[in-house]
Order: structure tokens, then sequence, then C-alpha cells
């Protein structure tokens, strides 16, 4: 699991300690050595420093003359962890904290919301280690089950990270791609699903009643985070390739919540789940969400948890009306300092030539009628019209989970082009997400599209 890796010297135990309470209370798992370093061999030293998708360091006279401190962020460095220094004393800067930190040396303990702006800054540096995307359109049958399975499959496949695929769609298409129905329900009927990442379920305590059981009833009561292994489906497993890709399925049963007139009920549901996505994001390097094509409570959660929305439109005004009302969803509905990021992909066209649809939105004949600003929007790759991202049968028993993903298919007319093009989608997809990092600020959706 990652966790922030607090670098200090012994003498600063009091500061330590004051901000490892701040990371508990902000949900933020951390870790630091102990003040006796004898206590930890230099593996396990390495192994947390790997784990860790940030470095704090405790900037302090003491912190500078601690050859412990010195190790601590050469390994950081040299595993390309970030590192975020914290000024808790004013002690001249020298040696490597001189060196290597003062650049970036922005938080200093002495001014006011000095402790709170390092939480955010941590809280950043967690996001970045694991984005959360949603693949949306409020228009069906763009194809919004094909990007989030093959581009995101594709994406693991060809980084051998771990992703995971959730299924928000009360259809849940996503999880019958990989599984058949019959096996879906009967997971949804243990609560093992999507439902036990907003309500208590029997997932995480016996003798409780499934949430799925009563549409009338919510429940309130707050829960742990279950084990991984108990939540999730694992796509690969043995004998697969490298990495993790796991499911969590869904159901039709949170179709409850479009029901559901207990505003307060609902809130508590929405921290529930936005809570549970920051705990996931610690043990995966990418969370994609598919969704249903409605503005509905599912929608307002998605939206609220996502760094970057992908809405993949046909070349067509029906698709750029479910992007334009996406679009309006998230401008008036959405917090802003929770609102995503949006990328438009084209999908289903012709290669052979561009449509004169996709051209002029490229120009930005379209941007009036998107009411935003969608030739900024629209990703360079798209996916061509293809039956290879078709899915006709339900998988075969027999068949592992993972051969249902185009890249890994081993043979077919058309296949290589197909794999290059699901290759280019993702990798923009990485690209557009570095760049929203390196241009982001507190409260900022870099590379949103610029609204008219």
């Amino acid at each position: 699991m990652s966790h922030a890796y607090i670098a200090h010297a012994p003498e600063d135990l009091d500061t330590l300690l004051e901000v490892h309470e701040a990371l508990r209370k902000a949900g933020i798992n951390d870790w630091y050595p102990p003040a006796d370093r004898n206590t930890v061999t230099k593996a396990e030293l390495q192994q947390r420093t790997d784990e860790a998708f940030a470095m704090i360091v405790l900037v302090s006279g003491p912190a500078m003359r601690a050859r412990d401190v010195r190790e601590d962020i050469e390994r950081a460095s040299s595993s390309g962890i970030t590192l975020i220094p914290y000024r808790i004393d004013r002690a001249r800067l020298s040696g490597l904290i001189r060196t290597r930190l003062a650049g970036d040396l922005k938080l200093d303990a002495s001014e006011p919301g000095a402790l709170e702006a390092l939480v955010g800054e941590t809280r950043r540096a967690y996001h970045r280690r694991c984005p959360v995307l949603a693949v949306m359109n409020l228009k069906g049958g763009v194809g919004k089950t094909t990007v989030a399975s093959q581009v995101f499959g594709t994406w693991q496949g060809e980084t051998g990270k771990r992703v995971l695929l959730i299924d928000l769609d009360p259809q849940y298409n996503l999880t019958q791609v990989f599984f058949d129905m019959d096996m879906a329900d009967a997971c949804a009927a243990r609560d093992r699903s999507v439902i036990s990442l907003f309500e208590k379920s029997r997932l995480h305590a016996s003798g409780v009643p499934s949430p799925a059981a009563d549409w009338t009833s919510l429940s309130v009561e707050p829960f742990s985070p279950t084990a991984r292994r108990d939540l999730v489906h694992e796509l690969l497993g043995p004998g697969g390739p490298d990495g993790r890709l796991d499911l969590v399925s869904g159901q039709f049963e949170i179709s409850k919540y479009a029901f559901a007139t207990d505003a307060d009920a609902l809130s508590a549901i929405k921290s529930n789940f936005l809570a549970m996505i920051e705990h996931l994001r610690s043990q995966y390097d990418l969370i994609v969400f598919d969704t249903n094509p409605n503005a509905t409570f599912l929608t307002k959660c998605c939206l609220e948890a996502a760094d970057r929305v992908v809405a993949p439109m046909h070349p067509d005004v029906y698709s750029l009306r479910g992007v334009r009302l996406l679009n309006q969803v998230i401008d008036e509905h959405i917090p802003q300092d929770r609102r995503p990021a949006l990328s438009v992909l084209f999908n289903s066209v012709g290669r052979q030539e561009q449509s004169t649809f996709e051209a002029d939105a490229r120009n930005g004949v379209y941007n009036a009628a998107a009411g935003f600003r969608l030739s900024g929007a629209l990703m360079s790759a798209a996916l061509p019209r293809s039956g290879h991202l078709a899915v006709r049968t339900a998988p075969e028993p027999e068949t592992p989970p993972w051969r249902r993903l185009v890249i890994h298919h081993s043979r077919g007319g058309g296949l290589k082009q197909m794999r290059e093009a699901l290759r280019a989608v993702a990798a923009e997809v990485s690209k557009l997400h570095a760049g929203h990092l390196a241009d982001g600020e507190a409260g900022v959706r870099a590379g949103a599209p610029e609204r008219q």
C-alpha cells in the first residue's frame, strides 16, 4: 500500500507527530523510520521508499546534519520519488538539503496554514501516483465500455502496472465483457460488487443486511475498507500478463440511488464512495470508471472522484449533444475544486479518410454547439470502426478474462492496426495526465477545455 514517507531527524519528534496526525485526519497513509535506525535494515528502508508516492522531508538544523536524512533523500531521488520539503526551523540551509531541496522549499511551518498546505501538497502527490479517470458521455451507444475495457486494458498490457476497472453502470456491461451474467449476478448476491463502495454490506461485516435487498433503505453507517481480494475480481490470474488488472463488478441495484429522496443520506453515501476511491488509489496506478449515460447521483459521484473525464463520441450531432450536456453538468453541478478535466475521444471513425464532421470539429466549427472549446478538448488519437472491438458473444468459462482484450488477441485481420490505435489513445491519455499535473495547482483542473 502506498504511503508518504516522512524523513526526519530524531530531534524533530514533536513536529513529526504533528505532521503524522494531520495526514491521518486527512486519510493519507504515512510511514516514518523509528528514531533508532538500527531497528530497521537498509533493505526495509529501500522497500518503504519504493512503496512511497512521496517523501516529506522535515527540514531543520538537526536534519541537515543527519546522515540518515541525507540517505533518505538520496534513495528517493534515485527512485524518482516526489520530494516535499517542509521547513520547521530557521537554521541556515546547507549540504544536500541546500543543493537538492532549496528550489522546492515553499512550505514553512512558521507561516499561517502551513500544515494544511503540506497536507494539500501531499494529497496532490498521492493523486499523481494513481489518477482516476471516468469514461462518460450523456449519450448512450458511443463506446464507453469499449474504451474503459480495451483502451485501459491496453495501457495495462503495455505498462505491466496495476489498473482497477470499476463498473458504475447499472446495466453492468463492463462486467459482462469479462464474465457471464450468471457469474456477475452471483457476485452481486454476495455484495462482492460496486454497491459495497457506497454502503456497509455483508462484505464488511457478517449479519449486516445487504444494501441491495431494500431499495427504500439507505445505510449511512460508516465502514472500513475490506481487503482488496474480497472486493475485486482479478482479471489476469495465474499464467496471465504481468501486473494487475482488477474489476469491481457492477449490478443493477445501484439504480436505487436515482429513486432516493433523502439528501442527507445520499450525501453520506457519496462521502463513503469518495473515501473508498481515495483508499483504493493507494493500491493501484490507475482507476477507471465505466459509467451510465444519464445525469444521476452516480454521475455526480464519478465526476467528484475523477481527475479527468474521457468522453467517447461518434462523429455525429447526437454524440455532440451528449458531450455538451456532460460539460454542462461538470460546470454547473460539480464544485470547482473537484471539477475534472475533460477530454473528448472520437470513436468508431473511418480512418481511410477523415470524415467531414471530425475535420470540422477539429477546426472549431462545433465549438459553439458544444458550449465550450471542443476543438481544444479533442484528443489527437481516435479509435477506428472495427469488428475487433465488438462484443458479440458471452465469455466462455474456460477462457481467462484477459483474453477478451484486443491487446492479447492472437490473430485476426486488421489486428495490428487496431492494437496500434489502442496504444496511441492510451499513450495520449497518459500524456494528458502528466501535462495536467505539471500545470495544475490546488483547485485547478489544468487542461480543461476553455469555456465559450
